[in-house]
């Protein structure tokens, strides 16, 4: 009797102990479960090739992650694109379908030369975001025309802005290069207006990576608003702006 005494002490003992491990596995998978809920779902849209040349095909893709790693299952990826010029009313909508991990492409031929917005409608594991980039289109003879934004082509800046949206407000990100290379260092501010009011908002942005700077902001109602990108380096005397239109739905 006295020798099965530590015999069942063990199988207390091991039995305990597997019911601890199953309960912390189970309590990890929820937790990592719970992160990935929380973290947002992020859309990087690309074009190729580039530059864009009208009435010539080019892959539009939106690249979706969530917590760095590819979505392979989000519920739809639509690109809605119009002419800067024409206004969101005569924008047309392409379904995107998966090309690889985390990537959703679709081919489109541009019209004509000139400033277009695109839109990367994303439904991904509950959450909506819908990024916006303005890029510019030649001719055949390398001309662009209706370009809106106050940019010249001797200039060594490249800025792009884009948004998404959720119940917290806007995120605005901008990227920027000058000669090629990530602007780093810079003061960046939002100066947003629009034709509904005289009041211009001015939101200072951060540098979340190098040349990416993003701000939250709260647009008061739907419409299309102008924002100015200003550029500074003091160090470097630079201060310059470029205009971008964002749509709020």
């Amino acid at each position: 009797m006295k020798k099965a005494i530590p015999f069942l002490l063990l199988i207390i003992t091991l039995a305990a102990c597997g019911s601890a491990s199953s309960e912390k596995e189970s309590t990890d998978s929820e937790k990592k479960e719970d992160e990935m809920a929380a973290a947002p779902v992020e859309v990087e849209v690309s074009f190729e090739p580039e530059p864009l040349t009208a009435a010539e095909n080019a892959d539009i893709t939106a690249t979706v992650t969530q917590n760095e790693e590819p979505v392979n299952d989000a519920e739809y990826v639509e690109f809605e694109i119009w002419k800067t010029d024409q206004g969101q009313e005569s924008s047309e909508t392409i379904q995107a379908v998966q090309s690889e991990e985390g990537k959703y492409t679709t081919q489109y031929s541009f019209s004509e030369a000139g400033s277009y917005q695109v839109i990367a409608h994303t439904q991904a594991r509950g959450l909506h975001t819908m990024p916006q980039n303005e890029v510019t289109v030649e001719g055949a003879d390398g001309q662009t025309s209706g370009d809106d934004s106050h940019n010249h082509a001797s200039s060594p800046f490249e800025v792009t802005l884009e948004k998404s949206q959720n119940d917290k407000g806007t995120v605005l990100k901008t990227t920027i290069n000058k000669d090629g290379v990530p602007f780093e260092k810079g003061e960046i501010t939002y100066e947003i207006s629009s034709p509904e009011s005289e009041k211009h908002e001015y939101v200072d942005a951060e540098e979340t990576e190098p040349g990416v700077y993003r701000a939250r902001h709260s647009f008061p109602s739907k419409g299309t608003y102008t924002v100015a990108v200003h550029i500074e380096k003091p160090s470097e005397e630079i201060h310059q702006h470029q205009e971008k239109k964002v749509t709020i739905q």
